[in-house]
């Protein structure tokens, strides 16, 4: 009897150690072990089960490399020593990614990679190919700081000897950006619409509302960088040779030749003749409601107003798409202003509002325009500092409907608060107001605020 119960034990034992042996070895437990692992942030355990998969499944599911990544990240925060133990399995990580999903998110694979290399010391020349990489497939799928990174490296590597590279990398991605930031924006308004209308937001959309809400701030801010890092370099006496140069081999290219005049119109270099032969060669090879809008400009440099004004709404007049009419309104009110013809530029700018309601850079226009008026505006302190309240209203709506210059928004806002009228300004006033009392401000803004 006991020699049949031992053998018995014997084979039992054996199974269970068999079992044990089958269960360590599939690639499905080990996987989900691996995940389970970094969730619980057992990191030892973790990295023994990615290597395993690594050596034993590496094409079970493109999963195994999404969480490895968020481990091996995880790991050289919280055990800087180990960096080197990180920087060889990362390594292996992406290769076999690489080789194995490559059709997966290729663009922030890439860029995953080139800040993998870049937080393991890793080879300059190798950060630079894989960023570029990302960067050529998609820029947004790129997180904003590597954008930022990337385009650094760009403008270091490039700035003195191929300066259209910088601009053309530049160009894209601020493109791409705000192609992204309008689908964001789009789904801001709808939600917003829906909450107008009384209608309660289930959780789902207050996530969505978060989200679209939070990556429009972000890109909004790698865009303010990229503005920052051109700044230097992008002025007339760059442009200016450049693009004469240039010209001829480009004139009938039409994303150069726009690229070309918002270059210049944004860098005020407009009154080089070089500008009005590109808007010339524009409405030529592309005669759209752009074109005439900036055609309508050339005209009104020459002083033919009345026709211009004509030229500008016509234009207007023949774009469907929202947000392309928003736009062009924008640039009829951005010349204006340049112009330093304020009233003209706030009605266009409110025009452009009107075509898009959450087309933050109107608002901001016009309260930068209201701002720069307060000393034409009023008889005493009093009036006149009632001017920032009105500009308070606009940058505060600015900074409410778009995110992705809410930081910016908010800051002017708190700049015109710091400046509206006092307590003991508003006690004293001659008109006897109160607080709350509505108040119309003089002059040609004629907008009614409330008494702080």
């Amino acid at each position: 009897m006991k020699t049949r119960e031992l053998i018995f034990f014997t084979i039992l034992c054996s199974f269970i150690m068999f079992r044990a042996h089958a269960q360590d070895n599939d690639p499905a437990l080990r996987y989900n072990m691996l995940k389970t692992d970094y969730i619980t942030k057992n990191y030892e355990s973790a990295l023994k089960n990615l290597e395993w998969c690594l050596d034993n499944s590496p094409k079970l599911t493109a999963n195994i490399y999404i969480h490895g990544g968020n481990l091996l990240d995880a790991v050289l925060k919280t055990s800087p020593e180990k960096k080197e133990t990180i920087a060889v399995l990362g390594k292996k990580m992406y290769t076999k990614r690489f080789e194995n999903f490559p059709e997966i998110a290729p663009a922030k694979a890439h860029s995953d990679y080139a800040d993998f290399l870049e937080e393991i010391g890793g080879n300059k020349e190798e950060i630079f190919e894989n960023y570029e990489k990302a960067f050529k497939i998609d820029p947004t799928q790129m997180g904003p700081p590597s954008i930022v990174k990337y385009f650094t490296a760009v403008v270091e590597k490039y700035k003195d000897k191929d300066l259209q590279k910088v601009f053309n990398t530049y160009d894209l991605t601020v493109e791409a950006i705000e192609k992204k930031v309008e689908g964001y924006l789009d789904g801001i308004e709808k939600l917003q619409e829906k909450e107008a209308k009384g209608q309660m937001l289930i959780s789902s959309d207050k996530k969505q509302l978060e989200d679209y809400s939070t990556n429009s701030e972000y890109f909004g801010k790698v865009v303010l960088v990229l503005d920052q890092k051109m700044e230097e370099i992008s002025t007339c006496e760059y442009l200016i040779p450049l693009y004469t140069a240039d010209f001829e081999e480009n004139k009938t290219d039409k994303v150069w030749v726009t690229r070309a005049i918002n270059r210049m119109f944004k860098k005020d270099c407009t009154e080089d003749p070089l500008y009005a032969t590109l808007v010339e060669q524009y409405q030529e090879i592309d005669p759209s409601p752009e074109a005439s809008v900036l055609y309508a400009g050339l005209l009104m440099d020459k002083g033919e107003t009345e026709k211009a004004i004509s030229f500008f709404d016509k234009a207007i007049s023949q774009e469907t798409d929202p947000a392309k009419k928003a736009k062009n309104l924008y640039k009829v009110a951005d010349i204006f202003k340049k112009r330093g013809q304020n009233a003209k530029a706030v009605s266009y700018a409110k025009k452009a509002i009107a075509a898009k309601s959450n087309f933050g850079s109107a608002y901001t226009m016009i309260a930068s325009l209201y701002a720069g008026s307060v000393n034409d505006c009023g008889s005493d302190e009093f009036e006149k500092r009632m001017v920032y309240v009105a500009a308070k209203t606009y940058a505060l709506k600015a900074s409410k409907v778009d995110p992705s210059i809410g930081v910016y928004a908010s800051k002017l806002a708190q700049a015109y608060a710091a400046n509206e009228p006092s307590k003991k300004l508003v006690f004293n006033n001659e008109l006897g107001l109160k607080s709350g009392d509505s108040y119309t401000i003089k002059c040609w803004i004629g907008e009614t605020v409330r008494v702080p």
